[in-house]
């Protein structure tokens, strides 16, 4: 799905059900089940989908439940009535929230940091804070728009960071006048 369906939060209608995209609010519930989803399909081809409820129908039913605002009961009644049905949501389910069940997982860097210095969510939570966000915003965020959002963030730091640096280093190799200047071209102008 392209970056305008993850931003404004959109969803597909599979017949009468509508999937939509898994949020951050309540991503502790579906993650653990997604991730199994996402490990099944790491190892098998694309066309498995029935495969995959067989081998792991709780995790299905909790992601595609999450992923349609439909509960475990009312899914059991599409399975009966048409299992190829349930198959194209699971499918539609896993192709709404690709972000997520595409995502590759973090290289390991060498050497393992100690436990405090490990990143938490609530760290993560807060780097978006410092970049504008709002946390009742973030939590109603799909995962995707929240993995946007942060890759965003952490590249507007990145060029934030490489702009500070060659400021330093110009302001260092300068002479006083030279130095004067660039002060003067950094402050904002009256216009």
């Amino acid at each position: 799905m392209n970056d305008f369906f993850l931003a404004n939060n959109r969803n597909i209608a599979i017949g009468d059900i509508t999937v939509h995209q898994l949020q951050m609010y309540d991503f502790d519930e579906w993650a653990p089940h997604a991730k199994v989803i996402k490990d099944f399909l790491k190892n098998h081809s694309d066309e498995i989908y029935k495969s995959l409820f067989e081998a792991h129908t709780t995790d299905v039913m909790i992601v595609v439940s999450k992923s349609t605002h439909k509960s475990i009961d009312e899914l059991i009644v599409v399975v009966e009535a048409s299992e190829i049905a349930f198959i194209e949501l699971i499918d539609a389910a896993i192709k709404v929230n690709d972000v997520f069940f595409s995502e590759k997982e973090p290289k390991r860097k060498r050497g393992r940091k100690k436990a405090e210095e490990q990143s938490s969510w609530f760290d993560t939570f807060q780097f978006l804070i410092d970049a504008g966000h709002r946390h009742d915003d973030i939590l109603q965020m799909s995962y995707g728009t929240f993995i946007g959002y942060l890759k965003s963030a952490q590249k507007q730091q990145s060029d934030k960071l490489r702009t500070l640096t060659n400021l330093m280093r110009a302001a260092n190799h300068a002479n006083a006048k030279a130095f004067a200047k660039l002060i003067e071209e950094l402050k904002p102008s009256d216009d």
